[in-house]
This record gives structure tokens, C-alpha cells and sequence, in this order.
């Protein structure tokens, strides 16, 4: 059983108390699943060195999904805070790719961002979608604990394989 200290009130608590998260995601046939934003942040949770990890819409400020801590201990500030980072990233084209012609198939130019700290990072995964790709995945990472580049990569997978909506 998974288990995180996060206060009562949060919709994810129940949820982190009951749930066991098992990887990949497997129907009852062995048929992998698509995991929503709760999964998800469930499964970020389980990397090692993971303090906190949201769902966030960088056009809002907005978290769509929370769990775990959060630095400074409020998770709507911390989600409109990086959400202005990844409005940056996303939007200027000193960030982009050199041969960038601008957004294709709902894709952001910017993949991520790692932010590092002297105790931990923030690694902010932005999700291509169907729709206005303004999204993205922010995993708060002990450094004296954590593997960034696992993280990253499984950042990488999760926004793959998740399913707004």
C-alpha cells in the first residue's frame, strides 16, 4: 500500500490510502489501460525521492490534480508559479528547437524543464493532448533521494499514456 502524508481535505487523499498502484496499468485480460490524471500522479509518486507532483494547465495557473507536499506548503501557489515558467518556456522561441516552425500535431517545442535547487528539482513535463496542449506534469524531487534521470523518464512516459478529460 501506497502512503503519503498530505492533508485530509485533499480530493487525493482517500484515494492514496486505498489504492495499491501497480505498473503498468493492466485491465483484467492483461490489457494495458490509459491512465487519468489521478494514476498518474499516483504513479509519480512512487519515484524515488518524490515529494509532491501536480497536473497543471500553464494557460490558467491552474492544478488539475495535486498530491504529496508542496514547497511553501500551498499547492495552488506552487501550480501558478510554475505554470508562469512553463508559459516562458512554451512560448518564446529562444527555448524552441533550432529548425522550429512552430507548434505541429499539438505538440509544445519544449519537452521539459529541470529546475534544481540545493535540496531538490523541479522537473516540469508539459502533455501533448488532443486539444490546446497546455498542460503539463511538475514532479517536486528530493536531490539527496531522487533519480532525475529516471524521472525524467518516466515523466516522459506518463505524458505519453495520459488521458484528459
Amino acid at each position: 500500500m501506497f502512503h503519503r502524508k498530505m492533508p485530509e481535505h485533499s480530493p487525493l487523499a482517500h484515494t492514496l490510502r486505498s489504492v495499491n498502484v501497480t505498473q503498468p496499468y493492466l485491465r483484467t485480460g492483461g490489457e494495458p489501460t490509459v491512465p487519468g490524471i489521478d494514476e498518474c500522479l499516483l504513479e509519480a509518486m512512487q519515484l524515488p525521492g518524490a515529494r509532491g507532483a501536480a497536473v497543471v494547465d500553464w494557460t490558467s495557473g491552474l492544478a488539475l490534480g495535486t498530491v504529496g507536499d508542496s514547497p511553501g506548503g500551498d499547492h495552488e501557489t506552487t501550480a501558478a508559479e510554475a505554470a508562469e515558467l512553463a508559459r516562458l518556456a512554451a512560448e518564446h522561441r529562444a527555448f524552441a528547437p533550432e529548425e522550429d516552425t512552430g507548434w505541429f500535431d499539438g505538440m509544445c517545442p519544449v519537452e521539459d524543464l529541470i529546475i534544481a535547487n540545493r535540496d531538490s528539482y523541479h522537473l516540469l513535463r508539459f502533455v501533448p493532448t488532443t486539444f490546446d496542449s497546455s498542460v503539463f506534469l511538475h514532479l517536486w524531487l528530493a536531490r539527496s533521494e531522487g533519480n532525475l534521470a529516471l524521472a525524467r523518464i518516466r515523466l516522459g512516459e506518463m505524458a505519453g499514456r495520459l488521458v484528459l478529460g
